[in-house]
């Protein structure tokens, strides 16, 4: 009995499948004539694009509707979008020269209408915006390409090299970032004048004209950390945090020259609700400083969230007051925001390089007085936690 009700049921089941796959032949009738072209459209110029919006015909046959345009002479893109909407949007034009979008109705049988053609005229592309924002200049040890991207869009910056001063154009920094302001470096170089180049590029494969200079990097040197140990003030924040029966992550952890672990980091109490929060140390000698890293601790608890110091400001001093206090012996040596390359609070892959791997250099003033003990100020971390964690910290400039 139990067997025939199974049996019953399941014939009930495929009859019903049955009727729906026939409801689908209906409507994918490969008889039925393609839908009517859309009607009444309306297109508002972006930069490297424009938003089409349209009349859709009412007819039970109708699918979607695309859009097939050249984007540039070597991509031919598509957009879609279903029945329900009434816009689309192109994008990846590398001009501001009219082209041409054909419009498409299309059928459940895949049919489709006659064209529909629309001229649109893009803004000025994002990657172009960008490169006219470019300041391009020598910095320590090598040359600084600062720019704007108030398109936020994803853009690649390449800087080059003329190694032998004769067109031998060799690449020295790749870097991708959809930040709407920035900085990308190339460092390493001899301090005597020579070529360098920058271009940008967009995700669609348009490419900028290339930017050249001749330009002299500023002389610095790495600053040996060997000579580095903490110095415990008053009010400092400087107790080391423990887990998972690892020693201390104290002070030390800065200068290791070891990075890029979940592990090996400067990590405070998370007993201790303090922000700000600050800690000091002593290089060891007198030392005119132009640029350091700051190594992101890696993992998930890493970069950009958490505890991770988004906005800080660092001190100097030949003579700290040992009572801790913010006297006149402290000098602001500068304020520094860290700036995750991708917008959006997903933290990628690229963004995780950039932090910990590479680690993200900061420029310091110039002519900010040589000092022998640094005090760094965490104004703000990434997640709004009271506790901070740094992996390494490297420093160039002179020591004196």
């Amino acid at each position: 009995m139990q067997k025939r009700f199974y049996l019953l049921l399941l014939s009930v089941i495929i009859a019903g499948l049955a009727c729906k796959k026939e409801g689908v032949r209906i409507y994918a009738d490969e008889n039925a004539p393609a839908p009517a072209p859309i009607t009444k459209y309306n297109v508002t110029n972006t930069p490297g694009g424009a938003i089409i919006t349209y009349t859709v015909p009412d007819d039970p046959n109708l699918l979607y509707v695309k859009a097939v345009y050249n984007a540039n002479e070597q991509i031919k893109r598509e957009a879609k979008t279903s029945y329900f909407g009434d816009t689309l949007i192109v994008a990846g034009f590398g001009d501001t020269l009219p082209h041409i979008v054909k419009l498409y109705t299309v059928g459940r049988n895949e049919k489709a209408s006659a064209p529909v053609e629309v001229t649109v005229n893009p803004l000025l592309p994002p990657v172009w915006t960008a490169k006219r924002s470019l300041d391009f200049r020598a910095t320590f040890g090598g040359v600084v390409v600062i720019y704007q991207n108030p398109a936020e869009a994803p853009i690649t910056y390449f800087i080059m090299q003329d190694t032998t001063g004769n067109g031998t154009w060799k690449t020295v920094n790749v870097y991708t970032s959809a930040a709407i302001s920035g900085a990308v470096t190339a460092r390493g170089f001899d301090t005597i004048p020579q070529k360098f180049a920058v271009y940008c590029k967009d995700r669609w494969g348009n490419k900028s004209d290339t930017l050249t200079a001749t330009l002299k990097p500023i002389f610095e040197t790495p600053i040996d950390k060997a000579p580095f140990k903490e110095v415990s003030l008053p009010s400092d924040n400087n107790i080391g945090h423990t887990w998972s029966g690892l020693s201390l992550r104290n002070m030390t952890f800065l200068w290791n020259n070891v990075w890029n672990t979940d592990n090996d980091c400067f990590h405070t109490k998370t007993s201790v609700a303090l922000m700000p929060a600050w800690f000091t140390f002593d290089m060891g000698y007198k030392t005119a400083l132009s640029r350091f890293k700051l190594y992101h601790r890696s993992g998930t608890s890493g970069a950009y969230v958490g505890g991770d110091p988004k906005v800080f400001e660092i001190y100097g001093s030949n003579n700290p007051n040992p009572d801790g206090s913010w006297d006149s012996s402290w000098e602001l040596l500068g304020q520094f925001t860290s700036i995750k390359p991708t917008p959006g609070n997903t933290v990628s892959a690229e963004d995780r390089t950039f932090a910990s791997v590479n680690g993200e250099d900061f420029d310091m003033p110039p002519g900010i007085p040589a000092v022998r003990f640094l005090r760094f100020k965490i104004l703000q971390t990434w997640g709004g936690f009271t506790y901070f964690y740094i992996s390494e910290l490297s420093f160039w400039g002179a020591r004196q």
